[in-house]
């Protein structure tokens, strides 16, 4: 495991929810030059959540603590609905007791969107704690990885992005139903 000092410095600085302008694909490509073929393989892991065999403490370390934080909301739901977790939950290695604690107090939110933000601000903590190990080498670089996986995902949910999104839909569907040679979309079944 090389130091990635430079490529560590030059990166922007994330915040949940704000990608810094910068995409996983993007921070990838600019990770293929500096990063050695074992590195990127660690990459790949963190951007794709597939540990592999053989991964490096924080992917494995990584890969558990998602593992706890699903069992945890497992356990959590099917007590609040009397159904028992244990076929659903699944081993993992080490145990981080404040993780549990923070899937308690985000599964109290009454909004479920307040939730998701605090069990995505648990795993935000979780890629802060395992770069300690590594700030200038391969666990600052795996960690920010996390953290723009986590910041694409709610960049993806904000309002102006479903817009666009929903836009780009309905344009093909009126293409699809303009070449199927409807003359208009709401003929096709599309009522307002």
């Amino acid at each position: 495991m090389g130091g990635y000092t430079y490529l560590v410095a030059s990166l922007p600085t994330l915040r949940p929810g704000e990608a810094g302008g910068l995409t996983a694909e993007q921070f990838r490509f600019r990770c293929q030059g500096v990063l050695d073929a074992a590195d990127l393989k660690e990459l790949d892991a963190v951007l794709s959540g597939r540990p592999w065999e053989g991964a490096s403490r924080f992917c494995k370390e990584w890969a558990d603590a998602e593992v706890q934080l699903r069992n945890s909301v497992a356990k959590a739901r099917g007590a609040k609905l009397g159904v028992d977790a244990k076929p659903y939950l699944r081993s993992h290695g080490g145990y981080r007791v404040w993780l549990d604690r923070a899937v308690s107090e985000a599964l109290a939110k009454a909004n479920p969107l307040e939730c998701e933000v605090a069990l995505d601000e648990a795993r935000w903590q979780v890629a802060d704690d395992l770069a300690q190990a590594d700030a200038w080498g391969l666990g600052a670089v795996l960690a920010f990885a996390a953290k723009l996986k986590l910041a694409e995902r709610w960049e993806g949910m904000k309002e102006e992005t479903g817009r666009g999104k929903l836009d780009e839909l309905v344009e093909e569907l009126e293409a699809d139903a303009a070449a199927s040679g409807a003359t208009d979309f709401k003929e096709e079944g599309g009522k307002q």
